[in-house]
């Protein structure tokens, strides 16, 4: 179950999510639609101090407000997924005889979207319904009948050339998983395989697999979410050294360019041996104010023509 019974209850078909506590708290934001398509509807995210001063500990429910949109009755409308932890945070562990399920990371942004019979078809992000990314993922799912979504929240990666990442991936809407939105529970891996295939809707499916937690392979891209095979509960996040190291030399403020040029050798040690040279190449270029006035995208291209280049 994903669900924390005690706290999140069904009524009939209707499951509810009340954290006005959690809000009173300033632990959960609650967007609130007061006009419009939308209105009556609210997006509950967890605050940011949650993220930065790790406070998870403190209620289960913070782990489901990660978009989760609720109407005025506090009756779940969408439910993407719950809160997953990387690999050793928050003492977060698999064991390494473990079969697990494998599905690969797509780097983009997160869209869910959810059928109703009041508002159609929602196309929610994280923390709105109406930004200019939830309007960019319509543009990539809004292509199916009312019966396709029913039931469900469908959980997409959006990647679009307009928004480009870490890692660089092939356009479109990859449906990364199905919820129930009777229940909470998450469908299969081939449950998402056969929504995709048998609809033919153009959407995109990760490629996964099924290993043993040790014989997890290395990958080029973000890295793996990890799903127990027996159990289907996703057990952990799993992020590519590959990516964490171009993360790290892409998205970097004052004080990270200040390590790199100025105590290279500890920044060297949160890298992957392959961008050892990438690092050396670096410094051996740019000056560290240059560097720092580079852009993200500016970065990321340096690297990549690096890496075509060797």
């Amino acid at each position: 179950m994903y669900l924390f019974i005690k706290k999140i209850t069904t009524r009939g078909e209707q499951m509810k999510l009340n954290v006005q506590d959690l809000i009173d708290q300033g632990l959960v934001t609650k967007k609130t639609y007061k006009e419009g398509k939308y209105k009556g509807l609210s997006v509950l995210k967890y605050h940011r101090k949650v993220f930065y001063n790790n406070l998870w500990h403190l209620d289960d429910r913070l782990l489901e407000c990660r978009g989760t949109v609720v109407d005025e009755a506090w009756n779940i409308i969408v439910l993407p997924f719950k809160k997953v932890f990387n690999l050793n945070e928050n003492g977060t562990t698999v064991d390494p005889e473990r079969e697990v399920i494998i599905p690969e990371k797509i780097n983009g942004f997160m869209a869910a979207a959810t059928m109703t019979e009041k508002y159609g078809l929602i196309v929610s992000t994280t923390g709105t319904l109406d930004s200019d990314y939830a309007t960019l993922a319509r543009k990539w799912i809004e292509k199916v009948d009312a019966d396709f979504f029913k039931g469900n929240t469908y959980l997409f990666e959006i990647c679009d050339k307009s928004d480009p990442h870490i890692v660089e991936e092939e356009e479109g809407a990859y449906l990364i998983g199905i919820r129930n939105t009777e229940n909470g529970n998450l469908l299969s891996e081939e449950a998402c395989d056969t929504a995709v295939g048998v609809n033919m809707y153009g959407y995109k499916r990760p490629s996964w697999e099924v290993v043993k937690f040790k014989d997890i392979p290395e990958t080029k891209k973000e890295g793996f979410m990890v799903r127990c095979a027996d159990t289907q509960e996703v057990l952990c996040k799993l992020k590519s050294p590959h990516y964490l190291s171009k993360k790290a030399l892409q998205r970097c403020g004052k004080s990270k360019a200040k390590r790199i040029f100025k105590d290279t050798k500890s920044f060297r040690e949160q890298l992957d041996e392959e961008f050892y040279e990438v690092l050396d190449k670096i410094i051996d270029t740019f000056t560290e104010e240059e560097y720092l006035n580079l852009t993200e995208q500016q970065r990321r291209k340096w690297i990549e023509e690096y890496f075509e280049n060797e």
